[in-house]
């Protein structure tokens, strides 16, 4: 079975198949990760189980994507009993890209990406089959939109379906001041979150693992239990550590289940 991300192929065996993380782990002689916190390391089976659910490959209609509309304000989304994960981050961190790269498999899902800071204006709704939705939440700082703070704090305090926010840091740049300040934001409101190192393409070996041990060092001192202790690096452009975040998505909605966790 051969997947294609953007038009790079790849297999079983390939890089995409592993965890970013853990291949840093190579390069450092102290563990990036404690003993005592959680790390999601899926096995092969399990990952292609993950994947399937955003693949389009399960053989029916109702696993396929569709865009569900754009809201500007957070209460007016339409009720759902699924469950959603959203997607946080500043101006131009790749959170449309990486949805994009998610729902590679569903070219009928036009996700608008540009290079332009604050592109998206609105929470934009993408429903996965009959299992989850994905949203994608303007970006803070640079660009954003008037209506930002009360769309984005309406969404997070009221959603009830709401099983995890994905918060994404750029792998390159590192934590900004406005990302500290959405931590704060996540933390005031008691929201479970994962953070996602994106571009990490662009980023060399010494410049990422400075900015992921900043970024462990600074989400536990922020967030306690309501961080998922290990952040999960993505390519969009290439794809690596994409279809590990798929499985993890696919496992916080309770679409598989992982061993060990």
């Amino acid at each position: 079975m051969s997947i294609s991300f953007r038009g790079i192929k790849t297999d079983h065996c390939s890089k995409s198949f592993v965890n970013p993380l853990l291949e840093l782990q190579r390069f450092v002689s102290v563990p990036i990760l404690s003993e005592q916190q959680d790390v999601f390391n899926p096995t092969e089976d399990e990952v292609m189980k993950g994947v399937s659910f955003f693949s389009g490959l399960r053989g029916s209609s109702k696993h396929s994507a569709r865009f569900i509309g754009s809201y500007s304000d957070g209460g007016e989304l339409p009720e759902s009993d699924l469950p959603e994960v959203c997607f946080l981050g500043r101006s131009n961190v790749g959170k449309s890209s990486l949805i994009s790269c998610l729902l590679f498999a569903h070219p009928q899902v036009r996700v608008s990406v540009s290079s332009k800071p604050g592109h998206t204006k609105k929470l934009n709704l993408y429903r996965v089959g009959s299992h989850f939705t994905l949203v994608d939440m303007p970006g803070y700082g640079h660009g954003m939109p008037p209506s930002f703070q009360h769309s984005v704090e309406t969404y997070l305090s009221t959603r009830r379906r709401l099983c995890r926010t994905f918060l994404l840091v750029d792998g390159d740049t590192g934590l900004t001041g406005t990302d500290l300040t959405a931590l704060d934001m996540l933390k005031e409101f008691g929201i479970s979150y994962v953070i996602v190192l994106t571009k990490i393409d662009k980023a060399g070996r010494h410049k990422l693992l400075t900015n992921l041990m900043k970024i462990l060092e600074v989400s536990r001192h922020k967030a306690g239990h309501t961080c998922f202790s290990q952040p999960f690096l993505v390519s969009s452009k290439n794809g690596d550590g994409v279809m590990l975040l798929q499985t993890f998505i696919a496992y916080l909605t309770g679409c598989v289940q992982i061993k060990g966790l």
